[in-house]
């Protein structure tokens, strides 16, 4: 299937200029999926295939099989083999999609000439280098990169075997949608594109359409234990994504295939969606306009092969997931990577029509679909859009927490990302997996944590299996707060349940200064020397210091008290202070609830100022009365209304 009347602007197929420009292309293609490639942290999909990916190869066919993973199992053998040979780093796991996510620009290159131009292909080849979509998913330890490029090569492979009556073709085709099928269920949906092809506009060949009919179903019946497995399923088991209309659906697609996500909405993204919409419909549907030319232009029947074909691969899929979405809503716009091909190709060849009117109007429209392009290609690697931070989340535990401690992970399946990176000896527990039954049953598995120093809480994705987020509720209400953490898509809380304590930790560094001759701060900790103003992960904009206070009272207390922790330079100007926090140890337990000779732990966050300047600074701890005011203290250099710490180095990013 060739268009046998190539665009005015089309390039000699043999032009030796188009073939270093595509070397071009593909180098900068690959350049791009290599760029950053460890920026983000790997989220819990991406942990997930490389744990399934550890296991043997029988055992996971075995799993993709049966839909215990509910996704075939090609990708994660294929993984397996890669991880044997490269380990299983950031790096060498993300490199294995950025191989295949730039074999798909040959593929879309070779299909773009086969279907309409040299000149075309290059300008798709374009589009798919720079795309934001496709590089995203280059870089992500997914299938995706993998269906998408099979799903590319199987069509180049059907137009090929169309053009000619020998068998290889075919069976290159079988071969290629077969492994894009065991890759991920959406490349399913183009096998009907292809036949409805083949029954609209039968070959020149005679035995093309049986051929074609015979490798379709050839390639289905290969499938087909896995298909008849996930149809039953798929009925029975709830569905975790939210409905979306058919027109919610296309303009998701529309976003997700040009700028992938900007920080955009209204009127700035409709204009974008709309010019890209048109450009898609214009190639599509639109004849070529050449310049100078006089009369009225016709297109012939086959002149509409390959933009029915193009058609037919972008809506039939796009149909078939919003039909098939009555039964259990499936549609997820990263799924549809599969259709991305023909969407590049008909983008193209809008952009293509446009030439063929006028070069400097075609010039211009490129250029502007490509900074549409850019722009969403910069947010791919932006800090306001990184994916759920694992890394930062294990980092912050690793660093903090001590023997005597507990990790929970909550749900049970976060416990996997979290222990790819966290690289500490406290045990880690993860309970807790689908729907809770209640408070009890979250009462009777916490109830022996209480023998742990300090529970750490690293929770994510509980919207479906703890949606009161049970969990939480009942650690803060058995254990005061110490610390709460959000780096982007997890959360980190950490619970003193050793809050009161028999005596000051040999670690923590003495103070003995006394308040109201009433209550003693006995020491405090530190979780570093030097620090940073400014944050981007943990708490943006502000960096934070942790200080643990461990308080002594000396005489029953009638009255209540609340710490204040500050930062504090030369001049006495404050540079941070700690948040008020109810949740707190002060708060959690009330000094009127403490017994003379306890020692009571109390943590802190001092939030600092992000224009903190560069220099050393000190830390003071006052005491506040139940009537707000400062309670005077003497300690061993002095006196006065708030006690020194020491000093603490903060630094600029």
């Amino acid at each position: 299937m060739v268009h046998t009347e190539e665009s005015p602007s089309a390039l000699p197929s043999g032009s030796r200029r188009g073939e270093w420009a595509f070397l071009a292309l593909l180098l900068l293609g690959f350049g791009l999926r290599l760029y950053q490639l460890t920026f983000h942290s790997l989220w819990l999909d991406e942990t997930v295939s490389i744990y399934l990916a550890s296991f043997p190869l029988s055992e996971i066919f075995q799993q993709g099989m049966s839909l215990q993973e509910p996704n075939p199992p090609l990708y994660h053998l294929v993984l397996s083999l890669w991880m044997r040979v490269l380990g299983s780093s950031e790096a060498s796991v993300r490199i294995l999609s950025a191989f295949l996510g730039t074999i798909y620009l040959p593929a879309l290159y070779l299909l773009g000439r086969r279907l309409f131009s040299a000149r075309l292909a290059l300008i798709a080849t374009l589009l798919a280098v720079s795309n934001p979509f496709l590089v995203w998913y280059s870089q992500e330890a997914r299938m995706y990169a993998l269906v998408a490029t099979l799903s590319v090569w199987s069509m180049y492979c059907f137009v090929r075997a169309l053009a000619t009556p020998r068998w290889y073709w075919w069976v290159a085709y079988v071969l290629v949608t077969v492994a894009s099928l065991y890759t991920h269920l959406y490349a399913a949906f183009l096998l009907p594109a292809q036949l409805l092809f083949l029954f609209l506009f039968p070959s020149r060949h005679r035995e093309a359409l049986r051929r074609g009919a015979l490798a379709g179903g050839l390639s289905l019946l290969c499938f087909s234990p896995w298909l008849s497995r996930a149809w039953e399923l798929s009925g029975a088991t709830p569905s975790w994504r939210a409905p979306l209309s058919l027109f919610g659906m296309i303009t998701t697609c529309l976003e997700a295939f040009t700028v992938r996500r900007l920080p955009l909405s209204g009127t700035g993204l409709g204009l974008i969606l709309a010019v890209s919409g048109a450009f898609v419909l214009a190639g599509l549907f639109l004849p070529y306009l050449p310049q100078r030319a006089r009369g009225r232009i016709r297109w012939k029947r086959l002149d509409l092969r390959p933009n029915v074909f193009l058609s037919l691969s972008l809506l039939v899929p796009f149909v078939l997931a919003y039909v098939l979405s009555f039964r259990q809503q499936i549609f997820t716009v990263y799924y549809l990577i599969v259709i991305l091909g023909p969407f590049l190709l008909a983008l193209g060849a809008g952009l293509e029509k446009v030439t063929s009117f006028s070069r400097a109007a075609g010039l211009g429209s490129l250029l502007v679909v490509m900074a549409i392009f850019v722009s969403g290609l910069w947010f791919n690697w932006s800090p306001d859009y990184r994916k759920e931070e694992w890394r930062a989340a294990a980092r912050y535990v690793s660093g903090h927490a001590k023997p005597g401690d507990a990790i929970l992970c909550h749900v049970d399946y976060t416990r996997i990302p979290f222990v790819y990176y966290y690289s500490g000896t406290v045990p880690v527990f993860a309970p807790f997996g689908g729907p809770l039954a209640g408070e009890a049953e979250v009462a009777q598995i916490l109830e022996g944590l209480g023998e742990y120093s300090t529970v750490w809480l690293v929770q994510s994705h509980t919207e479906w299996a703890d949606p009161t987020r049970a969990v939480e509720s009942w650690l803060s209400t058995h254990f005061p707060l110490v610390t709460q953490q959000y780096p982007p898509g997890v959360e980190v809380k950490a619970y003193a349940a050793q809050y009161r304590l028999s005596e000051v930790p040999s670690e923590a560094r003495p103070v003995d200064a006394l308040f109201d001759d009433k209550v003693r701060l006995a020491g405090y900790e530190l979780d570093g020397e030097t620090f940073y103003s400014t944050d981007d992960t943990y708490h943006p904009p502000s960096g934070w210091i942790h200080v643990t206070l461990y308080w002594q009272p000396l005489v029953p207390l009638t009255e209540e008290y609340i710490a204040a922790v500050g930062l504090i330079d030369e001049a006495h100007q404050v540079w941070g202070g700690a948040l008020e926090r109810p949740t707190g140890a002060i708060g959690f337990y009330p000094p009127t609830s403490w017994r003379v000779g306890e020692v009571v732990r109390d943590d802190y966050d001092i939030n600092l100022n992000p224009v903190t300047p560069e220099g050393t600074y000190g830390l003071e701890v006052s005491l506040l009365s139940s009537s707000g005011e400062r309670v005077q203290a003497s300690y061993p250099e002095g006196q006065g209304d708030s006690v020194p710490l020491g000093d603490v180095s903060v630094r600029s990013r």
